[in-house]
């Protein structure tokens, strides 16, 4: 029988150090601790019948300069706080705020990354984006390693970039040549990007992050499984080549299988991802929703055990080419989208190619905090962790919601954005 064409699902337009996080009034303090400031000419003994009535237990120290005291309270900090202020000695309390580094990383593209993070810079919403500074927070700085495997079925990659130099080990890295004369093989270490899309999808995921060049990947210390289903300047491949790579990407041990392509339905792309799905805990299986602009569903998005991206602008509105239908799950950023090229450069690509990498790139978050979570599992938290767009609820245009990195990294995340 006639293999199906698989198309690359839209790519087209070419086109800090740390910082203290300083927002106290969500920010969680201190257990059992309170700064207060004693009006002049306060008392001992007044200070002493203080506390008595509030809950202060003892002084722990001064602050240098400010002329404020650290307490120990019994009970909450921000209610022992409230009693001490309506005291006629106190000018001011509060509880003892914990001050974090955000995770703002020195690549020097990072500033344009509207979806990464999102001050208004392309002319945007701010915060229309994943709170991806917010959600690395918690995974203890930029280290290299460490992080789950991400197999990306595509054109390939370019190994040598600088910002994905070493996210690939030779034997993670293969072809399929099931369209060649040797139906079915998989040939290891051959995976050269000829197109540049894959690249492209792998730095959104992975690039090498906070090492003074370049761009910021979602999951920064994921390394990659590459396995090249499409090639040429059309960036396709036959259905044959695209489920000989899903089959060998889950042998590999990837637990979230990134597929940033499309087409038509067959027996045997489902059959592929059925066993990706099903195999030990299972592979999470994230795909583009299409860039036809209207309804269509497209597979392999369209099977039950796939996650469907739709893509968003820096608005958080719908991209105008993005497919909007039931089967939609999540959606993230893919208008302008800058990563890494072909070239050793850095390019803007627009597509739900675009979004589909920033959904793996969570997905790849939720599998490093929960290494023994299964594929479903990792799904039913991935749709959770989501801005919710458009009507309340599941809709057509961006299912759950718009993906958000810190919702999935367990952080406290007010949505400020647009859309």
């Amino acid at each position: 029988m006639r293999s199906h064409r698989i198309l690359v699902a839209a790519c087209c337009a070419l086109a800090t150090t740390l910082a203290m996080a300083a927002s106290s009034s969500a920010a969680p303090y201190a257990d059992g601790q309170v700064i207060v400031k004693y009006h002049s000419g306060t008392t001992t003994a007044e200070r002493l019948a203080l506390f008595e009535n509030t809950g202060v237990v003892r002084t722990l120290g001064d602050v240098a300069g400010v002329g404020a005291k650290v307490v120990q309270v019994t009970g909450d900090a921000a209610a022992v706080a409230a009693r001490l202020e309506r005291s006629a000695h106190v000018a001011y309390a509060e509880p003892n705020y914990i001050l974090r580094a955000t995770a703002t990383p020195n690549d020097p593209l990072f500033n344009q990354m509207y979806g990464l993070h999102n001050t208004g810079q392309t002319g945007g919403s701010a915060d229309a984006d994943i709170d991806a500074p917010e959600g690395w927070d918690g995974l203890g700085g930029f280290s290299s390693t460490g992080g789950a495997r991400v197999a990306i079925v595509d054109t390939g990659i370019q190994r040598n970039h600088p910002d994905l130099v070493g996210k690939v080990a030779n034997a993670d890295c293969a072809q399929s040549r099931g369209f060649l004369i040797f139906p079915g093989r998989i040939r290891v270490g051959s995976c050269t990007d000829d197109n540049g899309h894959g690249t492209h999808v792998a730095g959104t995921i992975s690039a090498n992050t906070n090492n003074g060049q370049g761009v910021a990947g979602v999951s920064y210390n994921s390394p990659l499984i590459i396995c090249r289903a499409l090639g040429g300047p059309l960036g396709s491949g036959t259905t044959a080549d695209v489920a000989n790579c899903i089959n060998w990407s889950a042998s590999r041990g990837a637990k979230v299988i990134s597929m940033s392509l499309g087409g038509g339905n067959s027996t045997t792309l489902q059959n592929a991802v059925r066993n990706a799905w099903s195999n030990g805990n299972g592979a999470l299986l994230v795909a583009a929703a299409g860039n036809d602009g209207d309804s269509t569903v497209n597979y392999p998005a369209g099977y039950a055990e796939v996650v469907s991206v739709a893509a968003t602008d820096d608005d958080d509105a719908r991209a105008s080419f993005s497919n909007a239908n039931a089967d939609v799950e999540v959606a993230a950023p893919g208008v302008d989208i800058l990563s890494t090229y072909t070239g050793s450069g850095y390019t803007e690509l627009s597509g739900t190619s675009m979004a589909t990498p920033h959904a793996s790139g969570v997905a790849a978050v939720i599998s490093t905090l929960n290494p023994g979570a299964n594929a479903a599992t990792l799904r039913s938290r991935l749709t959770a962790a989501v801005d919710d767009l458009g009507p309340t609820g599941r809709d057509p245009s961006f299912g759950f919601g718009r993906v958000n990195l810190c919702e999935a990294a367990g952080g406290s995340c007010a949505y400020t954005g647009g859309g």
